[in-house]
């Protein structure tokens, strides 16, 4: 009896340890497959029986049979109120089966100090049902869906499940996670996206699907969200496989132009740069998106002089380089009113052009574009001088 006079742990002990299970759970499954839906640990929320003694401690939380189908579960665990040391007894409302506690850990193996015990029962315990709604998806008496599930079924992380209907057509849903690798200014990079197909099926016609929808969602840090979320959904002659290849090949090849782009900008500015090195204003050597320069060239009896600049996008070659123009201001000028920036088309560009070409042409349109801005500059100072 002595074991029972004294309660091993504090309610804040306990307090603590189900604050670091239940963090620990978060952290393994995301809380996508479980949610707490009460937890008693006070005296006055604890159970008694008639003549006044705690019975036990009692944790409640509900978990969903799958990470996309609506069939959930809930589970009572039952611990010792005198000694948390001791495994909890475990009432499940919901399942089918009937597991043992050993099956679950719930015996000699149980480690009361470890807040990792109950993520590690509550993930027996889904593997278990998860296998049960695999088995349903398996057996489904539709063509379609036993060549889709043939084709999944090896995969670890793969979810499925089979939802009877009642009035209309039996749906079917997969959860299929799978890794993008790609390159991102030049670093190799990964994420893990999750494609959630949902399959109806006709009561009507043999082996027929009624209707296929999509979803994507990304399960690891990723800058381009937008970027999954352009893919078109699946059609119902597509399969689950195939879809997944059009997400990766879309992310990729989105990469790779970017990564074809960035070096084509690098060159066309490196090449400008250096081709105009004493006239070279600044640049950006990181991103490869601007360049300016003073530009000075005859104009009959005179000096024309412009500052241009050149700015650079990601659609570069696709997208020829803007150009504007502006009045240069002297050391020692008198300020007058300059006009703002004037946009230069190019005339001459072909994406397919290497950089050298695209510097040449781009120099012979300037030797005619800085004298005709130099002859607006000067009406426009007369223009004012005369007004004043």
């Amino acid at each position: 009896m002595s074991l029972y006079i004294t309660a091993k742990g504090s309610p804040y002990n306990r307090s603590h340890y189900l604050n670091q299970s239940l963090h620990h759970l978060a952290e393994q499954y995301g809380m996508t497959l479980f949610s707490v839906k009460d937890v008693n640990l006070s005296c006055s929320q604890t159970v008694f029986n008639p003549d006044g003694n705690p019975i036990a401690d009692i944790l409640e939380i509900t978990m969903r049979a799958s990470t996309i189908g609506s069939k959930t579960v809930d589970l009572q665990f039952f611990y010792d109120p005198y000694d948390w040391s001791f495994p909890p007894d475990l009432i499940i409302h919901g399942l089918s089966t009937n597991p043992s506690l050993s099956d679950l850990g719930l015996d000699d193996s149980w480690d009361h100090e470890d807040p990792a015990n109950l993520s590690r029962v509550l993930g027996k315990l889904s593997r278990m049902m998860q296998h049960g709604e695999r088995q349903r998806v398996a057996l489904c008496d539709n063509e379609r869906i036993q060549v889709e599930y043939s084709c999944l079924h090896d995969m670890e992380e793969m979810d499925c499940c089979l939802i009877p209907g009642m009035d209309g057509p039996t749906k079917v849903l997969f959860a299929v996670p799978f890794h993008i690798a790609y390159h991102s200014n030049g670093k190799k990079r990964r994420t893990k996206v999750v494609a959630k197909i949902q399959f109806l099926i006709s009561s009507l016609v043999p082996n027929d699907i009624t209707a296929a929808q999509s979803k994507l969602e990304v399960l690891s840090s990723f800058e381009y969200p937008e970027l999954i979320q352009s893919v078109s959904e699946i059609s119902k002659e597509e399969p689950i496989t195939a879809y997944i290849e059009r997400v990766t090949k879309r992310v990729t090849d989105h990469f790779e132009r970017q990564g074809r782009s960035r070096q084509l900008k690098k060159e066309f500015i490196e090449t400008i740069t250096t081709t105009f090195k004493p006239q070279l204003l600044e640049c950006d050597l990181t991103n490869y998106s601007y360049a300016a320069f003073l530009f000075t060239v005859p104009k009959e009896k005179m000096q024309a002089s412009a500052v241009v600049t050149f700015f650079v996008s990601d659609s570069f070659p696709d997208e020829y380089p803007k150009m504007t123009m502006t009045a240069p201001v002297m050391p020692g000028d008198s300020y007058t009113a300059t006009p703002p920036p004037e946009a230069i088309p190019i005339k001459r560009y072909s994406p397919r052009w290497g950089a050298d070409r695209i510097v040449t042409e781009i120099w012979e349109q300037l030797w005619d574009d800085i004298p005709r801005f130099h002859t607006k500059l000067l009406h426009m100072a007369s223009s004012q001088t005369t007004l004043v």
